[in-house]
């Protein structure tokens, strides 16, 4: 689960420059699809997860980014 963490914190980093890129990979049809199911992934290693605070903290750290991403992106669309 530890390892799923830290692909999870990468990912995040990496739709961050994409988002900031205003990239078309992340705003496509799959882009989306796949950037709301590593948030449920996010949201679902931190229940599971019982290894040091700070992997938990961080997961839901940057789980919670993303969301707040969602959100923002939704809010510039419309």
């Amino acid at each position: 689960m530890q390892g799923l963490a830290w692909v999870l914190m990468f990912f995040n980093l990496l739709v961050t420059a994409l988002w900031v890129a205003n990239s078309p990979y992340l705003f496509s049809l799959w882009g989306i699809i796949i950037w709301l199911i590593s948030i449920v992934l996010g949201f679902v290693t931190y229940k599971q997860i019982k290894e040091p605070k700070i992997i938990r903290k961080l997961i839901l750290y940057s789980s919670s980014f993303r969301v707040f991403l969602v959100i923002v992106t939704g809010l510039i669309h419309f």
